[in-house]
């Protein structure tokens, strides 16, 4: 994306929002991509995948499911471009995820105690600590300069968007007139993007910035469409049905499939790397992606 269009894009967003209206174009094509396909290594059975972040440098986080009988069953993960695995399990936690990855090796996560409570962390190199998110909190996306952005559960079991920042401060993101709002994905312009439910109970994706918001949705899907991340150029990822996952820049959307088997898309780096998982005839695999 040029700078010309990026100015363009930002303006249209804080000011107008027409371009990320029902005028977008609506062609579907294939996007163009060059897939690395990997699994998890561990002395145990092969996991299932959850790929949710991926950095500049191709190191992918999520979790790992290990199956109903193994203690525990969720572990976070790191996988490094270099094909070595490292799995994190925080003192006192029953399950763990991570959510994101910035370029500096700072990596967001929640984990659950044996009382069902969430604990959102940080990790920076080998030092876990907790981190001052709302009530119920799950950490998801994380930029250069350490903002946050999340989902937590009120009392009244509403789930709200946040973006927490360095300084401390924190917002609530809450779509108008949504019945609950998740925000993933934060890119370094402070870009947030994510999806509401709407009243009817559909999913829609959302960008928002400084208080301004703008809907988008994948062409002609009428139930779900989720925003999961933004990267520096304002690319967007994200999933609709089926799953079909796609890719959208400059007002174009694009399918991305690996050899047309099930993929799911659900991160994207600051420079334009994505991640996700791909069914296949043994199972799921992670992947990581460069597109266009």
């Amino acid at each position: 994306m040029s700078s010309r269009f990026f100015c363009a894009f930002l303006t249209c967003l804080l000011v107008a929002f027409a371009c990320l209206s029902t005028s977008v174009a609506h062609a579907q094509t294939q996007a163009s991509c060059t897939f690395h396909l990997f699994t998890l290594s561990s002395s145990a059975a092969t996991p299932v995948i959850y790929p949710y972040g991926i950095n500049d440098f191709g190191t992918v986080v999520g979790y790992a499911d290990f199956g109903s009988k193994a203690s525990p069953r969720f572990r976070a993960f790191i996988h490094y471009s270099n094909g070595g695995t490292r799995y994190v399990v925080p003192s006192g936690a029953v399950s763990s995820s991570f959510g994101g990855r910035n370029n500096a090796g700072i990596t967001t996560g929640t984990y659950y105690d044996s009382n069902n409570r969430t604990h959102p962390f940080l990790l920076n190199g080998s030092t876990i600590s907790s981190y001052p998110a709302p009530r119920g909190s799950g950490l998801a996306g994380i930029n250069k300069y350490v903002s946050v952005v999340g989902s937590a559960i009120d009392l009244k079991d509403v789930q709200h968007g946040f973006k927490h920042y360095a300084n401390g401060y924190t917002t609530l993101l809450d779509y108008p007139g949504a019945k609950g709002t998740t925000a993933v994905g934060v890119n370094d312009s402070g870009f947030v993007v994510g999806w509401y439910v709407d009243t009817a109970g559909s999913e829609n994706g959302f960008i928002y910035r400084t208080g301004k918001w703008a809907k988008l949705d994948y062409p002609n899907s009428t139930i779900t469409t989720e925003l999961w991340g933004i990267s520096n150029n304002g690319t967007i990822v994200g999933m609709t049905g089926g799953p079909r996952s796609f890719m959208y820049s400059n007002s174009t959307f694009k399918l991305i499939s690996y050899n047309s088997s099930p993929t799911e898309v659900r991160a994207i780096a600051p420079g334009g790397l994505v991640a996700g998982r791909v069914k296949l005839s043994d199972g799921y695999h992670g992947f990581m992606a460069a597109c266009h």
